[in-house]
């Protein structure tokens, strides 16, 4: 049986689909990594499945979605947030996090729908008015100025559905995607299992407590995604598409 090589961010909110994947098939290799920067990974074949941002998984379909797993959440998801520097009817600029480019089209497309401004997405953080931040530097960070905007929470009142922010998406020409398809399904409901332990790993390598950790990956964060998630992707994508092309539409 032929190696597999995976990649995923090493980001508290992946590790239950990730930490028993050597478990489940020993021959496997993973990877850790930047979330935005595996997809040009995917592209080139430098590995054959990776955990990547949604918002990169819909623009290409040459690749093959994995939909059974991901990091998903239905409500404030607290890892995923737009920090604000000024109120928001203030907010002009808004700086992306270099890590996620869901997390960025997410944030421009609630303050757009559900807060009624439009913003300039840019590339630095000194001087914007807001800032996305994710992953657990977002989870531990302390509130900005004017306080910070849960963007899955924003989505959820907006849409009334929940939304995911990664899922395993397989490189094109693999010929083995139902292998990695139920290695990634057995791996997650093993790392959900092993959610305490991960909790306490996380809780020495942070200073927060077990029970914080456990309460996130637990109640804050779910892995098995659903009829209802699988809906939330679509309706992402067709956002994410009327968005673009109105924006073509102005530039023009």
């Amino acid at each position: 049986m032929k190696l597999v090589r995976f990649a995923a961010a090493d980001y508290s909110n992946s590790a239950p689909l990730v930490a028993c994947l050597s478990q489940v098939d020993p021959n496997v290799e993973v990877f850790h990594g930047v979330p935005s920067m595996h997809l040009e990974e995917l592209l080139s074949g430098r590995i054959d499945c990776a955990l990547i941002p949604v918002a990169h998984a819909i623009q290409h379909p040459e690749l093959t979605i994995l939909d059974r797993v991901g990091v998903a959440a239905d409500g404030a998801v607290r890892s995923v947030l737009l920090k604000c520097h000024k109120p928001v009817d203030q907010i002009i600029t808004v700086a992306r996090d270099a890590a996620s480019g869901t997390s960025n089209v997410l944030a421009e497309l609630v303050l757009e729908h559900h807060f009624g401004i439009s913003v300039e997405m840019v590339d630095y953080s000194d001087g914007a008015d807001a800032e996305v931040v994710i992953g657990d530097r977002a989870l531990l960070s302390e509130p900005a100025r004017a306080g910070d905007i849960d963007l899955a929470a924003a989505w959820k009142t907006l849409t009334n559905l929940p939304f995911v922010f990664a899922l395993w998406v397989v490189r094109p020409d693999f010929d083995e995607v139902d292998r990695i398809d139920s290695l990634t399904q057995c791996a997650t409901e093993m790392g959900v299992k092993c959610i305490p332990a991960l909790a306490a790993g996380y809780a020495e390598k942070f200073g927060k407590t077990a029970s914080f950790w456990q309460e996130y990956l637990e109640k804050t964060i779910h892995f098995q995604l659903t009829d209802a998630d699988r809906k939330a992707m679509g309706q992402f994508k067709t956002m994410v598409a009327v968005h673009q092309l109105l924006a073509a539409q102005i530039e023009d």
